[in-house]
């Protein structure tokens, strides 16, 4: 081969290496595309030759970004053979919250039609992430300045703390009574641990009696041959065995009582004003218990604050409960805010331990309400509902709406709830001492008035 050649071959080659590499490196392609424009009010950093999706598979790439009008227009090119209905949504994909952008096609339904090529559609704009942050810290900072805000009772850290301060100074002065009563009551426990013993060894007696009660051998077994007076004795003993196993079974229930603490906090944004209910959970025995306390606790000569709107809050009224617990659901009736009433707690998830503190609570009360407050007649039952969460084993945060049926109020709720052992002590006692009482009160109506 010559060396004209060998020149010309070699300068061909090079001809065809760099022709294969602006193809290759400029995308270019044999395959048959259609045009598909698509307008979005924000195309959110979507840049030339990204690819366009379709369930996730690349079916084209976006040819060109310009803009039309107020809108931006997205040129993609789709590959032939490939069907975009005409009810298929178009939207801005991303790889990751910080990763590359495409464009996603959402398929339709094949009964809609199929999209021309060139044909115009509108796709769903992008959540911006800046923005919905900035909207976020915003709301944060407002909850902030309410929370920092003065009401007409200082504002609700303000409220809060001295909230805190007025149950740690009454759990102070309860422990002082609890320790100036407590030597008394831990004699008056060890004696009752003494005469428990003691009705122990008596029932063992007992029965060793009526077992030589039933035959006629020795002085006692001869004299209570006769069946008067052996049925009189045995009469007589079974009475003993009935009260010693009563005085067990009180004795038991000493024990089982547990005594709760609830404070209830409440604002509403609307009047400016918080509301407070205080009380005592009272557990005689597990899944039962009682509640007593006083709610929207409030001094009735405050005046409402200048520009807000009126609280229809009835203040200073009490709660009178009778509660059961069974598995998800907590279930009371009484009397809610002076009125007759019930409320039910149902915690979806109780069995986990992360989604069992979450409960919706709601109440129903004042079926026969009809009254008027601030010129407003009120004359229907008052509903509330609400959601809370256990932020600690102590306190809990949520928020409910009050008096849905006629002026409904979305109010702030913070909960505190803990143990006090010492009541729960003085209750168990209290239990004992009422039975004994009533054990006098059986013997006395066996006199002359029956």
């Amino acid at each position: 081969m010559s060396l004209e050649a060998k020149v010309g071959a070699f300068v061909l080659a090079g001809l065809v290496c760099i022709a294969s590499a602006i193809f290759l490196l400029g995308d270019y392609t044999f395959e048959r595309r259609y045009p598909l424009n698509v307008t979005f009010s924000d195309v959110s950093n979507l840049s030339k030759e990204a690819p366009v999706k379709l369930a996730g598979v690349d079916v084209g790439k976006v040819k060109d970004l310009v803009l039309d009008g107020q809108h931006a227009k997205v040129v993609a090119l789709i590959r032939s053979g490939v069907d975009v209905y005409a009810d298929a949504q178009f939207s801005i994909g991303s790889t990751g919250i910080i990763g590359s952008k495409y464009l996603q096609i959402d398929q339709g339904h094949a009964s809609a039609g199929v999209l021309p090529p060139g044909a115009t559609v509108a796709g769903v704009d992008p959540i911006s992430i800046e923005k919905s942050l900035t909207q976020t810290l915003a709301k944060l900072q407002n909850l902030l300045d309410d929370m920092t805000k003065e009401g007409p009772r200082g504002s609700l850290a303000g409220n809060l703390r001295d909230t805190v301060a007025n149950v740690r100074e009454m759990t102070a002065n309860l422990n002082d009574l609890i320790v100036s009563t407590k030597p008394k009551l831990t004699a008056a426990m060890d004696r009752s641990d003494d005469i428990t013993k003691k009705l122990d060894d008596l029932l063992g007696k007992s029965n060793q009696m009526m077992a030589s009660l039933a035959t006629d051998k020795g002085a006692v077994g001869a004299l209570l041959h006769d069946e008067k007076v052996k049925a009189d004795v045995k009469e007589t003993i079974a009475n003993v065995k009935d009260v010693a196993a009563t005085a067990k079974d009180v004795f038991g229930r000493m024990n089982q009582f547990r005594v709760f603490w609830n404070y209830d906090w409440r604002y509403d944004s609307l009047a400016q004003t918080s509301h407070s209910d205080i009380g005592l959970f009272i557990y005689p025995r597990p899944n039962r218990y009682y509640y007593l306390g006083g709610s929207n606790l409030a001094n009735v000569s405050d005046q409402p604050r200048s520009g807000s709107q009126p609280s229809y809050t009835q203040p200073n009224t009490i709660d009178g409960l009778l509660g059961w617990q069974l598995g998800p659901i907590d279930a009371a009736l009484g009397v809610i805010r002076s009125s007759g009433g019930g409320r039910v707690t149902y915690t979806p998830f109780y069995k986990d331990p992360f989604w069992s503190r979450f409960s919706v609570v709601g109440q129903a009360y004042s079926f026969g309400r009809n009254r008027n407050i601030d010129g407003y007649q009120f004359n229907k039952p008052e509903y509330d509902a609400g959601l809370i969460a256990k932020v600690y084993k102590y306190f809990s945060v949520g928020a409910r709406v009050e008096d849905i049926a006629q002026q409904p109020r979305v109010m702030g709720w913070g909960k505190i709830l803990f143990e006090d052992k010492d009541i729960a002590y003085l209750f168990g006692l209290a239990t004992f001492g009422a039975a004994g009482t009533k054990g006098r009160s059986k013997s006395g109506n066996d006199g002359p008035g029956q």
